[in-house]
């Protein structure tokens, strides 16, 4: 059982996050909400429900989602998104700290999504209700991310050359932990000084190069028909 002690909290509150600038198709915020069971400490996180013109369609993510014009600021919208998405009604007591800010694939020359990703821990039970655009929502122990079995070989789902490290959460519900969310916890792990041992170290190297790697055209058309829908 694995429990983020006082300390281990006070490394988020006093991280100093990278936060960056550089223009992206997409601006976004999301929460990772933690919370301590008999368990230890877990992490929440949501699938995303089943539709053909969603590029992201059944994916594992944190609540979050784009950022608004009228939001006050990007903590703003991920706590907007959060209660939205899965109910989530977190506060100035849940807060953290923040990560450093994440880009997704580059697509022709230019980011897909600029991420940005704050921490709460809460110590009541939330009263989550998902939407009608999360299909599940899983507590998942930070134990899990330390056992190797967990590990599972993935490829990109829009680009079938592109190997990606990956963390198979629920096989029967297709349940696979990869991409940016994968690289939220990896950093989240680094700024607490451990391992998260699920990973191999070429593995983690992978997902620290990922920024450099690009998307074909497709990826784009995918990305900009999400935009043009609104979601």
């Amino acid at each position: 059982m694995h429990q983020l002690d006082q300390t281990q909290l006070q490394l988020i509150r006093d991280y100093q996050p990278k936060e960056r600038v550089q223009q992206t198709l997409m601006k976004a915020a999301v929460t990772l909400i933690l919370r301590d069971t008999k368990h230890g400490t877990e992490v929440l996180l949501m699938q995303r429900a089943f539709h053909p013109k969603d590029p992201w369609s059944g994916q594992m993510s944190f609540p979050g989602g784009k950022i608004e014009t009228t939001d006050e600021s990007s903590r703003a919208a991920a706590e907007r998104e959060a209660f939205e998405e899965v109910g989530a009604k977190l506060n100035d007591q849940d807060y953290v700290g923040r990560l450093d800010d994440l880009y997704g694939l580059k697509v022709n020359d230019v980011f897909s999504v600029h991420i940005a990703c704050f921490v709460y821990k809460v110590s009541r039970d939330l009263e989550l209700v998902a939407n009608e655009e999360v299909a599940d929502m899983v507590w998942l122990p930070f134990q899990f991310l330390n056992d190797r079995k967990n590990a599972h070989d993935f490829v990109h789902p829009s680009e079938p050359s592109l190997a990606m490290p990956a963390v198979m959460i629920n096989a029967q519900k297709s349940q696979i932990l990869w991409g940016l969310s994968l690289r939220m916890l990896s950093n989240l792990h680094v700024v607490l000084n451990q391992p998260m041992a699920v990973l191999s170290k070429q593995e983690h190297a992978q997902l620290r190069e990922i920024e450099k790697r690009e998307l074909s055209e497709k990826v784009l058309e995918k990305i900009q028909q999400e935009l043009d829908d609104g979601n």
